[in-house]
């Protein structure tokens, strides 16, 4: 299977540059980024643009859609509970970097080197199928979640408490990774592929969580520094996997 051809490059013309703009300007009018957030998002997307094509770019986007109505979705109940994101849900260059900057490199690295890297592709999908399974499982895992255990001990703790799961945030996880891995798939015309890429979604969450039960825990990292290494351990999973068939 081939994720590199001609359909994932971009082509030439205006197209997507008045599309970045629209869509960055409507984005921070609607309060979803910041002006910060809205630059450091059109980085992202050129990389990915550069490097997946149109492909790359609709990842991007169904990630940011989806994840930003979540962050929504019952945000008073979020507030009540003391688990609704900061900043009133609007995302700033530190979200948009802890989240896409694994996928955007990477893009960026595939364009340099002239196409010749096939597992760049799959490896973008990935760290966009882990950033999104780890978003739905956190907004809406503690919303709708009933028990919570701690990752490595499987104690019963307090709701959005670093390294807590659930079974209902677990769902919502899996959901996120194979709503990104089902556009690959088609891409490629092989569910492999797809399968690929939403099991290193599903990895890179739970490794989300293994970190905050561990190293965010000791305070050795935050919530963003955790995003980025668990998004760079669903691709390296995704490149590993991806070499192996």
């Amino acid at each position: 299977m081939s994720f590199i051809g001609f359909e994932l490059k971009p082509y030439a013309g205006w197209g997507f540059p008045v599309l970045l703009t629209a869509a960055v300007l409507l984005s921070i009018r609607a309060k979803a980024i910041s002006w910060s957030g809205g630059l450091a998002g059109a980085l992202i997307a050129t990389g990915m643009y550069l490097g997946g094509g149109w492909l790359g770019v609709a990842l991007l986007g169904l990630f940011f859609v989806t994840g930003s109505m979540a962050t929504r979705w019952e945000r008073s109940v979020k507030e009540a509970m003391g688990v609704a994101q900061e900043a009133g849900g609007r995302r700033s260059w530190v979200n948009a970097i802890s989240n896409g900057a694994v996928a955007g490199g990477l893009g960026l690295a595939a364009w340099a080197t002239g196409w010749v890297e096939p597992l760049a592709f799959p490896m973008m999908a990935a760290a966009v199928s882990s950033a999104t399974s780890d978003t739905l499982s956190s907004e809406l895992g503690t919303l709708y979640g009933r028990r919570y255990w701690n990752i490595l001990t499987w104690q019963q703790g307090a709701r959005g408490a670093d390294g807590m799961v659930s079974l209902e945030g677990t769902l919502f996880g899996v959901l996120g990774a194979v709503l990104i891995a089902v556009p690959v798939g088609w891409q490629a015309q092989s569910w492999l592929a797809g399968g690929v890429v939403a099991i290193a979604g599903i990895a890179g969450n739970w490794s989300d969580s293994l970190l905050g039960a561990t190293l965010q825990r000791q305070g050795v990292l935050n919530n963003h520094t955790v995003n980025f290494w668990s998004s760079l351990i669903a691709a390296l999973f995704a490149g590993l996997a991806y070499a192996a068939f």
